[in-house]
């Protein structure tokens, strides 16, 4: 082999280079096969996304995007005009006050609801009525906890006035559970994840307002408790939030029997057939016009009330019949309320309210 390099030179030379060449053009077009790889892997790539992008809809074009972000406007301005709804109901003071401060406020609305309760002639328990807060009728409250509890009693006495102004027969049971601040508890936070459940990474996040809840237990009637749920609804002072609501009847345990139920006979009732022939007992002429007008001098029915016109349902008539239908019978009915206090700014920052 040496021998030959030699003798020819000029060949091993050629030879050499076009090793050279032949090695740096497969060097060269490996890289740029991997590079097309690449450059392959990310148009398909884009291609996808541009394909998902179209199929969208809707398909995300300029005219699109500016009804979306119309609409993402749309939504902060209902949003804003929420919140600021939501703020009226923050209250104009909210400080803690002395336990026998409290003490005297307690007293002082008790004697209030129990008279507008006796003018409505609305039955409740009697002495043993401290709207809930029976517990502290011989113990101070902790000075803590005085804030929250005196604008939740300021809130029921509001409810309270509703249930009085609706009259129902009787208020039943008032309760009242204890509120973290009383039990030295964390505040509540809101619930993480889906449905409720709690997330595994979801950091969590305190309520943005305070759970005052109470339960009240009433008898009355289905209108009664149309116009208690309606005054909560739309109060101006407080917000309320009816968590969940139970209707019994008050006669539930002994249900009503097909013998309870007793209709008057009526007048000249035939003795034996209660279904005469009525073929053979129609008037002469019965082809009057029902829509002519009814002539002023033409005779009344003397049974029928001077008032009284053919089609007529007499007053009180028909709910005497569904009386003995239905009953009488009232519902009980439990209402478990939240009263909701918003977080003033401050004490979102993780400041002491003013």
């Amino acid at each position: 082999m040496g021998d030959w390099i030699k003798n020819n030179k000029f060949e091993a030379f050629l030879l050499l280079v076009v090793v050279i060449v032949a090695g740096g053009a497969f060097m060269f077009g490996r890289d740029k096969s991997s590079l097309y790889e690449e450059a392959k892997d990310s148009y398909g790539g884009h291609a996808a996304s541009v394909k998902t992008l179209n199929s969208k809809k809707p398909f995300p074009n300029a005219q699109n995007a500016k009804d979306f972000k119309a609409q993402i406007d749309g939504y902060e301005s209902v949003v804003s005009d929420l919140q600021s709804k939501m703020l009226d109901y923050l209250p104009d003071t909210f400080e803690e006050v002395d336990p026998p401060k409290f003490i005297e406020n307690l007293n002082a609305v008790r004697a209030e609801v129990t008279s507008a309760f006796d003018a409505s002639g609305i039955e409740y328990p009697g002495d043993t009525f401290y709207l809930g807060f029976k517990n502290y009728t011989g113990s101070l409250p902790k000075e803590e906890a005085t804030a929250q509890l005196d604008y939740q009693l300021s809130a029921m006495k509001a409810l309270f006035e509703v249930i009085a102004e609706a009259k129902p027969s009787a208020l039943i049971n008032v309760h009242r559970p204890e509120l973290s601040v009383e039990k030295n508890k964390e505040p509540e936070a809101a619930p993480r994840g889906r449905g409720g459940r709690k997330g595994r990474s979801a950091p969590q996040q305190e309520l943005p307002y305070h759970r005052l809840p109470v339960e009240v237990t009433f008898r009355s009637t289905e209108p009664v408790l149309r116009k208690v749920m309606s005054g909560l609804a739309s109060h101006k002072d407080y917000f309320f939030v009816v968590r969940s609501m139970r209707v019994q009847n008050e006669k539930h345990a002994q249900a009503p029997a097909k013998d309870d139920v007793e209709f008057d006979d009526p007048v000249d009732a035939p003795a034996d057939d209660p279904f005469p022939d009525f073929e053979d007992n129609l008037p002469a002429d019965d082809t009057a016009d029902p829509d002519a007008p009814v002539d002023p001098e033409a005779p009344v029915d003397p049974e029928l009330p001077g008032d009284a016109v053919p089609g007529a349902v007499v007053e009180d008539q028909g709910s005497r019949v569904l009386g003995q239908i239905l009953g009488l019978e009232e519902t009980n009915v439990l209402l478990e309320v939240d009263i909701v206090l918003f977080k003033a700014k401050d004490e979102e920052e993780g400041k002491k309210s003013p």
